[in-house]
């Protein structure tokens, strides 16, 4: 089985308090389950302000799902992909943003 497209978004998004412009893009894959993407899933999902990463979640190998929030990369928990979107839609809305 190929990747399949699960979910594929791109919208710009303003700052409530500055005005500045951001973009998120959302990409989610269903694929065959694997040692590496053991929910079958390959996902992407980021917030990009000025060329800078506000808030990223992604899965690539070999490092698993994880996020990017500031300048830092730490451990996420992945539920399932309902909590996956709506967790970085918190996570954008908590950077100042509105979805």
């Amino acid at each position: 089985m190929k990747a399949q497209p699960f979910l594929r978004e791109k919208r710009i998004l303003v700052n409530k308090n500055s005005g500045e412009l951001a973009i998120a893009e959302l990409k989610i894959w269903k694929i065959p389950k694997s040692k590496d993407y053991p929910r079958g899933i390959k996902f992407s999902l980021f917030l990009v302000c000025n060329g800078q990463v506000l808030v990223g979640i992604d899965n690539h190998k070999p490092k698993g799902p994880h996020l990017h929030l500031s300048g830092q990369e730490l451990p996420y928990l992945l539920k399932n992909e309902r909590n996956l979107i709506d967790d970085f839609w918190d996570l954008t809305r908590k950077a100042g943003f509105v979805p």
